[in-house]
């Protein structure tokens, strides 16, 4: 009774004696750090990331372990909720946790329990996977060679003729880049000047002297332009790529 007379007292009462206490030292810290409490269960398991399982709710955010004193990444304590950690690298805000550590490093803390990293480590490339997936399923794949069909040279140069799109041969593959034209950054007119040719070497940057070697995104590009692929029995032999 004593304990619970003198709780209200140092909370309540004494704030009172100071100028602006009771709002300060008072009903704002009471506040403050009660709606900081219930974080734990409604901010952590709604912003942030599932670090290691998205099977629930808790995520992890650095706002909200400053907010809850620790205990924002919350998605790793449900995972493995026997591990004395809430924030598991050295860079985590987690007061406890360093607490407790330091508290160990002189021997007033035991037997601290930790989840085996390999099992921390499957959990993060599960969800990296599984964004991977997910991430993948949106990206339009560009077709392979048993998806397309196979062109003689003649017929590719005759369709460049007939046509007038702006076919490339390149690595083997006829492209349409009559859609890139405009956009591409050396001009519609440089693309026109290999249509119905071999530019696999160009497009590499393996002549001499080297006129542009493509970075990995210009070849993601280039290979959703696929129309066809060309016999290489066909090829001229000064033609080949």
């Amino acid at each position: 009774m004593l304990t619970v007379f003198f709780l209200l007292f140092v909370c309540s009462v004494f704030p009172l004696f100071f100028l602006s206490g009771y709002f300060y030292a008072g009903a704002f810290r009471l506040f403050f750090v009660h709606h900081s409490t219930f974080c734990v269960n409604s901010v952590a398991h709604y912003f942030g990331e599932h670090t290691f399982d998205d099977d629930r709710t808790p995520r992890d955010h650095v706002v909200t372990a400053l907010l809850t004193f620790g205990e924002g990444y919350h998605n790793f304590h449900h995972e493995f909720p026997n591990d004395y950690r809430n924030g598991i690298q050295w860079y985590h805000y987690d007061p406890t946790k360093w607490v407790i550590a330091a508290l160990g490093a002189i021997g007033f803390t035991t037997n601290l329990r930790v989840f085996p990293k390999n099992e921390i480590r499957r959990g993060v490339v599960y969800m990296r996977e599984k964004k991977l997936a997910a991430l993948r399923a949106q990206v339009v794949a560009p077709k392979e060679r048993g998806e397309l069909p196979e062109w003689s040279w003649e017929r590719y140069v005759t369709e460049v003729k007939v046509d007038g799109k702006t076919l490339i041969a390149i690595g083997g593959f006829v492209h349409d880049a009559t859609p890139f034209l405009q956009n591409h950054p050396g001009g519609a007119a440089l693309l026109h000047s290999y249509a119905g040719k071999d530019a696999t070497e160009v497009f590499h940057g393996r002549t001499t002297p080297c006129v542009y070697k493509h970075s990995h995104a210009a070849h993601n590009l280039l290979s959703n332009m696929r129309v066809a692929t060309i016999d290489p029995a066909t090829v001229p032999d000064k033609k080949q790529s």
